[in-house]
C-alpha cells in the first residue's frame, strides 16, 4: 500500500542519512586512489632513477597534491 506524500517526512532524514554515508565512503575511495596513483607513479619513478630525495615536499606539482591527499597532509 503507498502512503505516498504524507510519509515523506519520516522518509526523509532516512535518504539524507544514507548520503551522507555514500559521500564519507567517497571522500575515502578518493583517497585510497590518490594512494594508488601515488604509489603508481613512485615505483615508476624509482624504478627509473630513484626517488627518495623528492619525498616529502619536493615533488612533482602535479604528483604533489596526490601525495599530500593520500597522507592526510
Amino acid at each position: 500500500m503507498e502512503e505516498g506524500p504524507s510519509t515523506y517526512a519520516d522518509r526523509k532524514p532516512m535518504f539524507e542519512a544514507r548520503k551522507a554515508a555514500v559521500e564519507e565512503e567517497m571522500k575515502q575511495l578518493e583517497k585510497t586512489l590518490d594512494m594508488l596513483k601515488f604509489k603508481c607513479w613512485y615505483y615508476e619513478k624509482a624504478m627509473e632513477d630513484g626517488i627518495h630525495a623528492m619525498l616529502p615536499d619536493n615533488l612533482p606539482p602535479e604528483i604533489q597534491p596526490i601525495y599530500d591527499n593520500s597522507h592526510d597532509r
